[in-house]
């Protein structure tokens, strides 16, 4: 059987993304004081997406808080998880994680199904409560270091790690295998547009007490980032005593955000 075109190119990308992915996998660690080597183009970027959010996304969002009754948002956010939960099934299986993989699994059959497509999130009172996994977790499981902090346009901050599982969640999303890149694309906005819409005030009150708010992004995503691969469990000593000297570099760039 030929290969069609589509699937030759998608095939190129998912092989290049996966060696990308263990080239990263398999990478020295970088230490403390390297985790933003490139702070200079990042806060270019940094400023060109905050351009855009305010410009473009912020306004789009707040339009469609204002016009959307609260029910209805609800129950498109409640539809747009329930789509990322075979990505998540898929990333517990890689992680060897057989009991949140049996978690993710329960979770989409019964929304999809009693909770007519997801639009209600019937299972976390259940006792099944989402957890999200990338492929970007996979690889910090499997051992990889996160490498250099990035910021990448449109997408925001990340590392080297979690840009190789970005690449790789993107062309392995069961969505869009299924449905194609044009539904891809419109899910993808569509989320962008809902999850800012829920975030407007809390961004707007970090910007308005950072001294350095190119910082204090990259440190709220640091602990984020941290506190999603280890799934809510405390940190062990030595990433605690990482964190507290990080605290204490950000509490000269910017103590205001600390004492707050």
């Amino acid at each position: 059987m030929r290969m069609t075109t589509g699937t030759g190119i998608r095939s190129m990308f998912v092989a290049g993304a996966l060696g990308l992915a263990t080239l990263v996998a398999t990478a020295p660690a970088f230490a403390d004081t390297l985790r933003d080597p490139y702070e200079e183009t990042n806060r270019d970027i940094f400023q060109f997406n905050l351009g855009l959010d305010r410009g473009v996304i912020r306004p789009v969002s707040r339009g469609y808080r204002t016009i959307t009754p609260a029910p209805l948002r609800s129950g498109l956010s409640n539809a747009l998880e329930n789509l990322t939960e075979p990505q998540t099934l898929l990333n517990n299986i890689l992680q060897g994680d057989a009991e949140a993989g049996w978690n993710t699994f329960m979770r989409f059959m019964i929304n999809t199904t009693v909770g007519l497509g997801g639009l209600f999130d019937i299972t976390t009172e259940g006792n099944f409560e989402r957890r999200k996994e990338d492929f970007g977790q996979t690889l910090a499981v499997w051992g990889s270091d996160s490498g250099p902090y990035m910021m990448l346009p449109l997408f925001g901050p990340s590392n080297a790690r979690d840009t190789a599982g970005k690449v790789v969640d993107i062309f392995t999303d069961p969505f869009s295998l299924v449905f194609g890149f044009v539904p891809a694309v419109v899910r993808t906005g569509t989320a962008i547009v809902d999850n800012r819409s829920e975030t407007i005030e809390a961004s707007e009150s970090l910007e308005a007490t950072s001294l350095d708010l190119y910082a204090s992004v990259r440190t709220l995503h640091f602990q984020n980032r941290e506190f999603q691969i280890r799934n809510g469990a405390p940190a062990p000593l030595d990433d605690l005593y990482r964190d507290l000297e990080l605290q204490k570099d950000v509490s000269v760039r910017f103590p205001r955000v600390q004492n707050n």
